[in-house]
């Protein structure tokens, strides 16, 4: 298909011009640093982190990392919440020549176990908190070391924004782990940057599938600094921007979009380690926010809140959204308390997040937008991943770009079920209309998002299967106005269960096994799963009886 899209990019994207980066992101953080030592990078809760000041304790982190033993290509292991530490180890890592593995802080034990397994990761920085969920399992891991750090150990004397529950906490001692703040001060530095090449791995991104086991996307240095390159090229984002760092960093919208564009613009980052809705709003006011990244909930929270307009947003000056379709009523209350549009973007974590972003002066709402520059996309036939389809018709998004991963980490047999011809199968099913633009209509995997965040229902039902008392389960998901979608379990009893265990139970156990966004907040007993002559679980069913529960429980 001819690339129609490119005659509504915004006037100043010149394809032909653009040049992707030969270095990599540690090299060019360094640069940044050298040349403007002194400006803000993190701005955390009121304590200000100049490039400088990032620069030494990375270069220090690094050469602590070099001095354990840790070598080009071996894995660092990062579960923290948004912080200067988690900057500090991200780009530690990568100076060092290692590949950071950033796992989710809501994850429990269970799911942290395969991660850790499946990285092979041999050093692990967390927080004192966090570390309460890892230590239970240590000694089944292959961890050679443990960081521990303290959120407040970066929080100023009086915050200037409440910082969120359990961060003013003072360390915690544990037995085994050695503490960040004690390795800075006493590390050598390593200030130049361990030489890899573009197609080496930066980054083990775990996305879910449909097994129930989550996989590793490979990103690679050439991955990172192009999607920084292309979103910098297409929205127009300069050094003096100062961008909201409130959407996860384990995340890769981010860590792409926030954390490591402040590290190639040389950019400011304001970071919030935890989303509060008046934080975030007194946060744009009085740091002067430009740019934000969002989710749907966010955006949702925001307009909804009764005292919005009370605070001073006129600083921004470009809104981005994405993690699931923003409903276009929001769209336009979004402008009608910013003055600006709201965009919509598109990405995966195999993708390194954007390859679609509705152009600012020209946002279509309904649509995630247009392909970026020097990305390509299309749909292709449900039957065969390869058969362009037409305008208007439906099928899969297919992508294919310098952003996209080059596979899944030890696992060969899924890299090549993801890849056609050299296009990346999204697992999205849409549409491209008479102007470029992309829909999304469903999930081709089930896939459910749960406030921005993906949650796979075969993951949920693996988890659950560890339950003593359930014989059966299938999750869905039903429509949720806030959270987007909500996921509820069918689940079947063993005979010895039935009568002796509450729905409201196998929910709390839930919730004390897996991240909370994951878990169903809903369960029903069922006397059997709705099934086809094979036994495959008939999931249409299951949302039809899902959806009918949801507008009337009672029923």
């Amino acid at each position: 298909m001819e690339k129609i899209w490119k005659k509504h990019w915004p006037l100043s994207v010149d394809e032909a011009a653009i040049r992707l980066p030969e270095e990599t992101l540690p090299v060019i953080f360094a640069r940044q640093a050298r040349r403007a030592p002194g400006k803000t990078a993190l701005i955390f809760y009121g304590r200000e982190v100049t490039f400088a000041e990032l620069d030494d304790a990375v270069s220090r982190f690094a050469g602590w990392l070099n001095a354990r033993g840790i070598r080009a290509g071996d894995r660092v292991a990062i579960f923290l919440e948004n912080s200067p530490q988690f900057a500090i180890a991200y780009y530690g890592t990568l100076r060092a020549g290692g590949i950071a593995v950033c796992l989710n802080p809501m994850h429990k034990a269970v799911e942290l176990q395969h991660e850790f397994d499946d990285s092979g990761a041999r050093v692990l920085v967390t927080s004192d908190q966090l570390y309460a969920v890892v230590e239970p399992i240590r000694a089944h891991t292959g961890l050679e070391a443990i960081v521990v750090t303290a959120y407040r150990d970066f929080l100023p004397q009086e915050p200037a924004l409440p910082p969120p529950a359990g961060f003013s906490d003072p360390p915690r001692d544990w037995p085994g782990t050695e503490r960040l703040m004690e390795i800075l001060p006493s590390a050598t530095s390593l200030p130049d940057p361990v030489p890899r090449a573009q197609a080496d791995t930066a980054l083990l991104q775990y996305t879910s599938g449909t097994t129930g086991a989550p996989k590793a996307a490979e990103i690679t240095h050439r991955n990172l600094v192009s999607n920084c390159e292309l979103q910098h090229t297409y929205i127009g984002s300069e050094d003096r921007d100062v961008a909201l760092g409130v959407l996860p960093w384990f995340h890769i919208t981010g860590m792409e979009g926030q954390m490591n564009m402040m590290a190639y613009l040389g950019a400011t980052l304001v970071v919030i380690g935890r989303f509060d809705l008046v934080t975030v709003l007194r946060a744009i006011e009085r740091y002067r926010i430009t740019l934000t990244t969002l989710i749907t909930t966010i955006n949702v929270a925001i307009v909804n809140f009764p005292k919005a307009r009370e605070f001073d947003l006129s600083s921004l000056r470009a809104c981005f959204s994405g993690g699931a379709p923003v409903p276009a009523e929001i769209a336009r209350r979004w402008e009608a308390l910013t003055g600006h549009a709201l965009i919509e973007g598109y990405g995966l974590s195999e993708t390194t997040a954007p390859t679609h972003i509705n152009p600012p002066h020209r946002p279509k709402y309904g649509t995630v937008g247009l392909p970026i520059p020097l990305t390509d996309a299309r749909i292709v036939s449900l039957e065969d991943g390869r058969t362009e389809l037409g305008i208007g018709e439906s099928g899969e998004i297919a992508v294919r770009g310098p952003q996209v991963m080059k596979g899944y980490w030890r696992r060969p047999e899924a890299t090549a079920e993801a890849f056609r011809d050299g296009w990346f199968l999204t697992g999205d099913i849409g549409l491209v209309d008479e102007e470029g633009y992309f829909s999304i209509s469903e999930r081709k995997k089930d896939m459910l998002k749960v406030s921005g965040f993906s949650v796979f229902p075969a993951e949920v039902e693996a988890i659950m299967y560890r339950h003593p008392s359930i014989a059966e389960v299938g999750v869905v998901g039903v429509p949720d106005p806030y959270r987007g979608e909500d996921p509820i379990a069918y689940v079947v009893l063993k005979p010895e269960a039935r009568g002796n265990v509450r729905e409201e139970q196998i929910a709390e156990w839930c919730r004390a096994e897996m991240a909370v966004y994951k878990a169903p907040r809903r369960i029903r007993f069922v006397e059997a799963l709705p099934k086809t002559a094979s036994g495959k679980v008939l999931k249409r069913v299951l949302r039809e009886q899902a959806r009918a529960f949801a507008r009337n429980p009672e029923a």
